[in-house]
């Protein structure tokens, strides 16, 4: 796969930007009505395993990779072109056409569908909590630190700035600081900077797990969580496209062969009632009541 990145998208240099514009007629491989043409699609991926990430040798790699590059690039017949950025830059890169399609795994709500379109829904996830080794304070869920710092534990707990995490903390009146990305989370929890990081326990376990002296608690639910590629909204060919292929790979049982590889198991599958629709809709407490397990 044929590859363009850079180690931040904020940083795009004129240079970069005209041979951007040499690969593409319009720039992200766009035709005039806002479809790709053709050739060249320009993914965003965000560096967080096991679903999107840079490996040691700066390739891309991860779950939503390797949908990406089976559908996009083996069944659609395109050339991919990818580049890592900050979780608070996908959406807005997106809508700016600075790449084509984000594949990141990033979950539907309702904010999120009012400035992007989503693909079907592709993978189900759970939260965790990274923190000290043994737990000194006890927290397994988002109930627990809310009731420590009401207590007034001087708890300092961290999430993605843009992530859902960051929402449900917010909702829930819990003192929380941003971070920009997976890595700093963790630095601040292993660093002693934060005590407590909250992010899909999939991905703390694949980044964390066996890090000496931290500890990923449980996976919890607060509520529906579902990832998918996520479009431009004007894109509505490429979308549907997409849409055709990802349900031939789920009902050949493809789609979960791809991403086990990456350690997701038929767990994470979404139902297959589940609809891109319904979660943009986002009546919570009806999806939690239909998807989510007591």
């Amino acid at each position: 796969m044929s590859t363009w990145r850079t180690s931040k998208a904020t940083t795009l240099t004129a240079a970069t930007a005209a041979s951007l514009l040499a690969l593409t007629a319009c720039g992200n491989g766009d035709d005039d009505n806002g479809e790709a043409d053709g050739d060249t699609l320009q993914i965003a991926l965000f560096g967080e395993e096991p679903y999107s990430w840079l490996d040691d040798d700066g390739e891309p790699t991860g779950a939503t990779i390797a949908v990406a590059e089976e559908i996009f690039e083996e069944r659609m017949g395109y050339e991919l072109e990818v580049e890592e950025t900050d979780w608070d830059n996908l959406i807005p890169g997106l809508t700016s056409e600075n790449w084509d399609v984000v594949s990141a795994g990033m979950s539907i709500n309702p904010e999120r569908c009012a400035e992007a379109a989503f693909g079907e829904p592709e993978l189900v996830y759970t939260t965790a909590l990274l923190v000290e080794e043994g737990n000194p304070a006890g927290v397994e869920d988002f109930d627990d630190l809310l009731a420590a710092q009401e207590d007034g534990d001087d708890l300092d707990v961290v999430a993605l700035s843009a992530g859902v995490e960051m929402g449900w903390l917010e909702e829930m009146g819990i003192d929380a600081e941003g971070v920009a990305n997976a890595q700093d989370g963790i630095d601040f929890v292993e660093g002693g900077r934060a005590d407590v990081f909250a992010l899909t326990a999939i991905s703390l376990e694949a980044m964390a797990g066996d890090m000496d002296g931290l500890e990923v608690t449980d996976a919890f639910s607060h509520e529906i969580s579902v990832g998918a590629h996520t479009f431009r909204p004007e894109d509505t060919e490429l979308i549907e496209e997409f849409n055709e292929h990802l349900a031939e790979l789920k009902e050949s049982g493809e789609y979960l062969d791809i991403v086990s590889e990456f350690g997701f198991t038929e767990a994470e599958i979404p139902d297959p009632e589940m609809t891109t629709e319904e979660l943009c809709e986002g009546d919570i407490d009806a999806l939690n009541e239909k998807y989510l397990e007591d």
